[in-house]
């Protein structure tokens, strides 16, 4: 696999690297050896250590070490050395003891490419960022870790969203931007490991409070971010299900409909904050059936656009979930009337809540199959669902095996 070849070259790359520096410091094998082999041991350790981030994913703050590195250790060779013999260590301690951070072979590939490309600018913009002298020798330093650091960032975004293209129900937009998400937890790591560097000359052993104890409260503040977005998700599941509990609504459709219109927004490469709102509104799209427990209401009766309305109302009262109630209020709306063109003030993701609702609907109401299901939405797209989403739909389900290709 790539992951391998990674791996393999990362070890071939140390060793040359490791002759190269012992050659060019033959008088003082030991004192060039001794902080390579300490800081390959940390970028391995640390590496292993990871920050929940807003993508979803697990941050790992192995580059935090690799910046303090790239500061304490300018000599190219030493650099090169300490972070090729740390980004292998850390492959083979991820295979043979493994970590409690849920991370993929991918995960490691993506590391190991962005760390890379952090050392290789860090050591050629190094030396004629210092000898320019435009501001103090640490302002040149911290000036050198912002640059590299935010080449590292756009390259882990973009190696991220690469490997998740193995997926062909993942848009690359989506996965681009997903990893963009972590722009936050990236500053709080490389700010760190710039700390570090900078005051352990000065300070020694205490340098390790000085940068950790900041990184800390950043660490802990996206712990609890992590564990709110959690539960807050987890309340919205529950009360999505209450006109099922009630008998209103049909047992698992608003579960079903989230997940296949979250699937069909990341194949048509929404922002991740619009597929987060889009989750959400799916799962309560049928939450306005609650009213349908009044005799008064059902006698009077009521349309599918009542219904969104009553619901649209309900979440409303939740002010964080003004724009979701919005999305549930337009779900019912077709994408366009006879004789005109399709709405342009009709959210997509109201659009493709439509679907996915029509679509579970067939299946697990009516009965239909998947290929007679996805035939009922592509024969309402001339007015009801967008042709878009209805083709976006039938690429999931051949993802998804569903259906055939």
């Amino acid at each position: 696999s790539l992951t391998l070849t990674i791996w393999v070259v990362l070890n071939i790359a140390a060793i040359g690297f490791i002759v190269v520096g012992i050659s060019s410091n033959s008088d003082d094998v030991v004192g060039w050896i001794l902080p390579v082999v300490f800081w390959a041991v940390a970028i391995g350790l640390i590496s292993l250590l990871t920050v929940p981030a807003p993508s979803g994913t697990r941050l790992s703050l192995g580059i935090g070490a690799a910046v303090a590195a790239s500061i304490l250790i300018p000599e190219p060779a030493g650099l090169l050395s300490a972070v090729c013999l740390g980004l292998a260590l850390a492959g083979v301690m991820e295979r043979t003891i493994g970590s409690s951070n849920e991370r993929t072979t991918g995960d490691f590939l993506t590391d190991a490419v962005a760390m890379l490309a952090y050392t290789a600018i860090a050591l050629l913009i190094h030396d004629p960022v210092i000898d320019a002298n435009i501001v103090d020798y640490t302002w040149s330093v911290v000036a050198v870790a912002l640059v590299s650091g935010v080449v590292w960032f756009i390259i882990r975004a973009g190696v991220a969203a690469f490997v998740g293209l193995e997926r062909s129900d993942l848009a690359g937009r989506y996965l681009w931007l997903l990893a963009l998400e972590d722009w936050a937890v990236a500053v709080s790591v490389v700010a760190a490991g710039t700390l570090f560097g900078l005051t352990w000359p000065l300070m020694g052993a205490w340098a390790f409070a000085v940068s950790i104890l900041p990184y800390a409260f950043g660490h802990l503040a996206m712990e609890r971010y992590h564990s709110t977005k959690a539960t807050y998700g987890q309340t919205i599941r529950a009360l999505a299900q209450i006109p099922e509990v009630a008998g209103l609504a049909p047992s698992g459709h608003s579960e079903r409909t989230g997940d296949l219109a979250v699937a069909i927004a990341q194949e048509l490469g929404l922002h991740p904050t619009d597929v987060a709102e889009l989750e959400y509104a799916a799962l309560m799209h049928d939450v306005g059936r609650i009213t349908l427990n009044e005799p008064a209401i059902v006698k009077a009766g009521f349309t599918d656009e009542d219904i969104a309305r009553w619901g649209s109302q309900i979440i409303a009262e939740a002010p964080y979930l003004q724009h979701v109630s919005s999305l549930v209020a337009l779900q019912h709306r077709p994408y366009r009337s006879p004789g005109t063109d399709a709405d342009p003030d009709l959210p997509v993701a109201s659009k493709i809540i439509k679907v996915a609702s029509a679509y579970d609907a067939a299946r697990n109401e009516r009965g239909l199959g998947p290929v007679e299901a996805l035939e009922q939405i592509h024969r309402g797209s001339a007015y009801d669902f967008d042709p878009k989403i209805a083709y976006s739909l039938r690429r999931v389900l051949i993802y998804r095996g569903e259906v055939p290709a």
